[in-house]
């Protein structure tokens, strides 16, 4: 992976941090919508379908968003069983002609991000050297 950072801020906190509020409140004083990641894909990824139809049905909603910056909140969606798609990776790839600011539940530790996927109940580790982006950790 190359050491370019992706126009990429991680919102980093646990749960009840104020990470959503900060969010809210940064859509509120710049006037640019929150995506809801659920409400766009339309709750549920239809059978059959994978990671690519995730990238390329959002590549073809981002294509004629007018915004410059993506504020992302709710993608539960994207923690569906069986589509394994990579949380940092899809917001990174989608963070290559647009600024993207979105919630991270986690915290980082022992110079790792550490990323937990309540709705599966996975937690994944990314060496915090490697994440090419930038993040802010709420306490």
């Amino acid at each position: 992976m190359s050491s370019e950072k992706h126009n990429l801020l991680l919102i980093i906190g646990r749960p009840g941090s104020g990470k959503s509020k900060f969010l809210h409140n940064y859509s509120k004083d710049k006037g640019i919508p929150i995506l809801n990641l659920d409400n766009i894909l339309g709750k549920q990824i239809p059978e059959g379908k994978d990671a690519n139809y995730v990238y390329e049905f959002i590549r073809g909603f981002l294509a004629s968003y007018k915004p410059q910056e993506i504020l992302i909140d709710k993608k539960t969606i994207l923690y569906q069983k069986d589509t394994d798609i990579d949380l940092l990776d899809f917001l990174k790839e989608i963070s290559a002609n647009k600024t993207v600011i979105t919630t991270w539940t986690g915290w980082t530790e022992n110079n790792k991000l550490i990323h937990v996927c309540e709705e599966l109940g996975t937690t994944v580790e990314y060496p915090l050297d490697s994440i090419n982006c930038q993040y802010m950790e709420l306490k």
